[in-house]
This record gives structure tokens, C-alpha cells and sequence, in this order.
């Protein structure tokens, strides 16, 4: 056999060298390669990959979706025990996945789909096998410091946040997440579709959450104050313990005994009045009570802590639940489309505690939850008389130095420039 050309030498090497970097510092220390310029080897990590995103649709399962994209050997079981409180058969329309795979392979390589806001589903081919993982989403923190008013023209809380804050800061979605959190911290004072009146003010800090993917969202309050007709209502934000909790000014909880309303949605159709048009006797009776417009099946909580002495059918009432409570106080809720589970005559409840559901049971002519409060057997506004309530409890005395350095923290908060995001700072 002849020996090989230089020509054909080099060529041979210069192959090598593609496929191996060391073999080019070989070829050039023998003196195969001479003067002549190679190329770089080239390491190719994988075919390109794309990524195809897939909605789960109505009264579909998520093994249909998966075959829809060629995936049909998802163990779904094992996945479902590998990932706690996953449950594939109760996976809501809308939810979307994201299927990768690699340009010219017949199935998908990895799966994705955001399960909530703080996790996200991963699952991966490995060998015979998908694995199945969850990420923790991070977010850090930065406090918002936000300061709106209400005028005739934005006559709710819900647009003088909008006119405080735009969409760049926080989504709409997302401000109507703050005002629902500023509601709720002031619960046992305030009724924001009461109360509310042009003039008033309103400033907040509160938390603005920023994920790595540059998702933003609301996160909680950490200190308010409300200027009411005159009145100046702080709230500070100091856990005490595994609880979170509100306080005021001089170090009084704000809990009270019984809240401003028994529905978190506010919107009240009629207030307390002596007269009122029963629309389906047809005539002027007593209304010793508010009612509260809502949609129907929205939960009904209690005001207050109590005993549960009726809960069933009664008259024009409809379904009715009636609470006795402490100090001679006791609280009617009708019209009601169902009672909550354990809700019988007897059972003690709790503050907050969900009772039943507005619906349209009696004497009633749309949804709706009929609201009264009794004293000792006479029938009282509830929307002023529940307001009245006495100061909350002070903050334990070993805890008050923590507190007034807090509030004091939380002060300087409020009092800075409205709309700007200040630098992170550890949660209390």
C-alpha cells in the first residue's frame, strides 16, 4: 500500500479535529498541518428545541391533552404521589402547559404549567420514565407606599386607587387585591362602601411582590391610615407570635367584638330604615335591618362569636340562622340558599366563621342577605351600632418596645413620597 499524500493527511486530521480539540495540538506538534488555518472544533450540544404552549380545555382531562401533543405514558398516579396536593383529575380549564421539544423527536422532552402563583409543575423524560418536580417561585419584596382620595369622581376606594397607582405599579387585578386588603385590616371600623366620603384620604403601605420573571403582584399591608371625616384611623402591622395582626396608634388591637359587615363583598342595597316597600306583600312594613346585595351563593360569615339558637326555615325570613352572642346581642341572617356544614341549633361559631350563602329564599325578589342585630330583644341599626364597639386589647407589655420601634419604622413609611417602591426591607 502507498503511503498517504500530505494532502490526504491533512485532511484526515482536520476531520479529527472537529470531533476532538487535543487532536489539532497533536497534528500541529507532528508537523502535519503546516501553515494551513483550521477552524475551532464545534461542540453541539443538542438539536434546537421549541417550546409549545397548550391550554387544558373545558371537560378535558389531562391525559387527553398530554396525547394531544404526543405524550401517552405519563404515569399520572406516580405523579400524583411524588407531588404533594397534585391532583390531576382536578385541574381547572385554562391551565397551561408547556410542552419542549427537540426539532425533529416525535414526543416532548419536558412539560411546565404554573400551578399557582407560588409553584410551578415540572416534569422531564428521563430514561422509561417522566419525573415529576415542583419549583418554588421566588419573589422578593419591596414595600409600596401609595396615597389616594376619595372625590365625586372617583366616589369608591376601588378608583381612587386606580387614579393613585397605574398599571405599571400594579395590575388592575392586583389593586383591587390591595383595596380588599385594606378592607379587610380595617374590618372591625370601617365600612368601605359605607363610610367612605369625598374628602376622605387614604395612605398604605404595603407590600409589592417581583418575581424573577419580573411578574408583580400585591402581597399584604403592613401600615394605613384612613382620614375620616375629621377622623385619623393608623393601623401598624406587628406579628405577635404565629399571628398577624393590626394595631393602633397607642398599641390597641384593632379586632373588636363584632365586624361592620357579615359579607366581605360591601355592596349594600338598602340601609336601616322604620319603612320599606315590601315589594312582594305589597305593602309599608318594618325593615329592622340592612340588606346586602351580592351574588348568589357568596359566603355569609358571622360577626361575631356565638351560639347558633335557630337555623331553618322561618317565614318570610327563608332560610334563616340566628346567633346569640355575649351582652344580650344577637344576629339574624335570611334569605340564605343553604347552610354552612356543622350550622345547627347549638353549635358554637366564631368570628369569621362562614355560616351559610346569600341566596333568595322568603320574601325576597333577587339574591341578597337580610342582616339584622338585636339588644335584648330589641331590634338596633347594625351598621352604627356595631361600630361602637369598645377599644381592643393592648399589646402585651413585653412586646410594646418592639412595637413603638415598628410603628415608628412604618411612620416614616407613610409619610414619604406617595407611589415609590423602597428598597426591600425584612419582614417583622
Amino acid at each position: 500500500m502507498s503511503a498517504p499524500t500530505r494532502r490526504q493527511v491533512t485532511s484526515l486530521l482536520a476531520a479529527l479535529a472537529l470531533a476532538a480539540g487535543a487532536t489539532v495540538g497533536l497534528a500541529r506538534r507532528h508537523g502535519f498541518l503546516g501553515g494551513l488555518k483550521t477552524a475551532p472544533a464545534l461542540l453541539v450540544i443538542g438539536a434546537p428545541v421549541e417550546t409549545i404552549a397548550d391550554t387544558l380545555k373545558s371537560r378535558e382531562t389531562v391525559s387527553q391533552l398530554f396525547e394531544r401533543r404526543g405524550v401517552t405514558d405519563v404515569n399520572w398516579t406516580a405523579v400524583a404521589h411524588a407531588v404533594r396536593n397534585f391532583q390531576p383529575g382536578r385541574l381547572k380549564a385554562g391551565l397551561v402547559f408547556l410542552f419542549q421539544q427537540r426539532h425533529g423527536a416525535v414526543a416532548p422532552h419536558a412539560v411546565a404549567a404554573r400551578m399557582s402563583r407560588d409553584e410551578r409543575l415540572r416534569l422531564r423524560r428521563v430514561a422509561d420514565h417522566w419525573d415529576a418536580s415542583v419549583e418554588r417561585i421566588a419573589w422578593r419584596t419591596e414595600p409600596l407606599v401609595v396615597d389616594g382620595s376619595i372625590t365625586r369622581d372617583a366616589n369608591s376606594v376601588y378608583d381612587a386607587m386606580d387614579n393613585a397607582i397605574g398599571d405599571a405599579v400594579l395590575s388592575r387585578e392586583e389593586r383591587s387585591q390591595m383595596v380588599w386588603g385594606m378592607a379587610d385590616v380595617y374590618d372591625w371600623e370601617v365600612d368601605f362602601a359605607r363610610d367612605l366620603q369625598p374628602g376622605d384620604r387614604f395612605h398604605v403601605v404595603a407590600e409589592r411582590l417581583v418575581s424573577g420573571e419580573g411578574e408583580v403582584r400585591f402581597g399584604r399591608v403592613l401600615a394605613a391610615r384612613l382620614d375620616l371625616s375629621g377622623r385619623r384611623l393608623y393601623a401598624f402591622r406587628f406579628d405577635t407570635g404565629d399571628k398577624s395582626a393590626f394595631w393602633d396608634e397607642n398599641g390597641r388591637s384593632l379586632q373588636r367584638e363584632f365586624l361592620r359587615s357579615p359579607l366581605r363583598y360591601r355592596r349594600v342595597s338598602s340601609r336601616f330604615s322604620m319603612s320599606r316597600w315590601q315589594p312582594i306583600l305589597h305593602y309599608y312594613r318594618a325593615h329592622l335591618g340592612t340588606d346586602f346585595a351580592a351574588d348568589y351563593g357568596t359566603e355569609v360569615r358571622s360577626v361575631g362569636d356565638g351560639t347558633v339558637v335557630f337555623a331553618g326555615r322561618e317565614g318570610g325570613y327563608g332560610n334563616l340562622i340566628e346567633i346569640r352572642h355575649p351582652r344580650g346581642f344577637e344576629t339574624r341572617y335570611g334569605h340564605l340558599s343553604g347552610f354552612a356544614g356543622g350550622i345547627h341549633a347549638g353549635a358554637r361559631v366564631e368570628q369569621s366563621q362562614v355560616i351559610g350563602y346569600v341566596g333568595n329564599s322568603g320574601l325576597s325578589t333577587g339574591p341578597h342577605l337580610h342582616f339584622e342585630v338585636r339588644q335584648n330583644g330589641r331590634a338596633i341599626n347594625p351598621l352604627r351600632q356595631l361600630g361602637g364597639a369598645a377599644p381592643g386589647a393592648p399589646i402585651a407589655a413585653d412586646r410594646r418596645a418592639a412595637f413603638d420601634q415598628e410603628k415608628q419604622r412604618l411612620l416614616e413609611l407613610l409619610e414619604s413620597r406617595p407611589q415609590a417602591v423602597i428598597a426591600s426591607t425584612p419582614r417583622t
